[in-house]
């Protein structure tokens, strides 16, 4: 009885371990076959859902829109001047000479690449580096760094692994 416990045992272990083989460990940029010249089509800026709405933030301004019933993008319902949060809608459009329309088709277009790559939030450096999200809280889950200084700041990051495409992942510890 006692070789028949055994014999079970290591079956289990083998059939366990052949499994795990079998399994593909697969990150979110391979599994979403995330393309990095499609992200680089976004300018500069940090862009967002939050709360049923998303927003365009440059450093600069904030745009906030509001998304109809069928999830894309329908109108402004906000917009702040950073420099001046006093400031009026219409005083900040006429500063930084702001296209709403085109904004409005931008704020399409990440929305577009957020459903196709699957994320929530995503900054766009083109000098440095991209990084996105799909974890609310979480602004670098996954960084793909554009200069030298910056990968080696990631690759002693104890929070960072470089995966073999080149990203990095945050790990959680």
């Amino acid at each position: 009885m006692a070789s028949y416990n055994k014999i079970k045992t290591l079956v289990f272990i083998l059939f366990m371990t052949i499994f795990n083989f079998g399994c593909k460990d697969e990150n979110h940029i391979d599994k979403y076959e995330v393309n990095l010249d499609s992200l680089k089509t976004l300018p500069d800026a940090f862009y967002a859902h939050r709360r049923g709405n998303i927003y365009y933030d440059n450093g600069k301004y904030m745009i906030w829109h509001t998304l109809d019933n069928s999830g894309d993008v329908k109108n402004i319902f906000k917009i702040t001047d950073l420099a001046d949060r006093n400031s009026g809608e219409t005083a900040t459009i006429n500063k930084y000479k702001i296209d709403t329309t085109e904004n409005k088709i931008l704020m399409q277009k990440f929305l577009d690449l957020s459903s196709k790559f699957k994320f929530g939030h995503i900054n766009v450096d083109k000098t440095n580096k991209i990084s996105f999200s799909y974890q609310d809280g979480l602004s670098e889950q996954y960084v793909k760094t554009f200069n030298d200084s910056l990968k080696d700041i990631y690759l002693k990051n104890k929070d960072f692994k470089l995966l073999n495409n080149g990203w990095f992942e945050f790990t959680e510890r």
